[in-house]
């Protein structure tokens, strides 16, 4: 019975190869799972084995292989989050100057308005233009004039 895993394992395993999927992959390891499960389990059950493995694997790296995607495409940006201090604005493209990793940036509010003074968190990035969400009121309900 402990054959029949090891031609799976070897089977899924080369055509992973071929097609560069995870899910083979991820059956293959299933398969190899149950083959070492083969000496503590009765044949009876590792059918049962195998399909818990496949269960276990499959989800396991269709996960990994979405988070692998993701970093890939820069949604892991280390500066989504980041808090700036605006210095000034909005001018006549409504775009204000935040203070944010020791210069001076562009920047656009992706709702409401904001003072110099106010804080703000990154949300997003067109290029170098930082979006931002305001996320300290200001301290008056009106911003002092230029």
């Amino acid at each position: 019975m402990a054959a029949i895993y090891l031609l799976i394992a070897f089977v899924a395993g080369v055509a992973e190869l071929f097609t560069g999927t995870f899910y083979l992959a991820a059956v293959a390891l299933a398969a190899l799972i149950t083959l070492g499960a083969s000496t503590f389990v009765r044949p009876d059950f590792l059918h049962w084995v195998f399909l818990a493995a496949c269960l276990f694997t499959i989800p396991a790296t269709m996960a990994l292989r979405h988070r692998l995607a993701r970093r890939a495409s820069g949604i892991d940006d280390m500066d989504l989050g980041q808090t700036v201090a605006i210095l000034s604005g909005p001018d006549a493209q409504q775009r204000y100057r935040v203070h944010y990793r020791g210069s001076e940036w562009s920047a656009e509010l992706e709702t409401g308005s904001a003072c110099p003074g106010d804080r703000a968190v990154i949300v997003a990035k067109e290029g170098n233009i930082l979006k931002l969400a305001v996320v300290s009121p200001p301290q008056e309900p009106l911003c002092p004039p230029h």
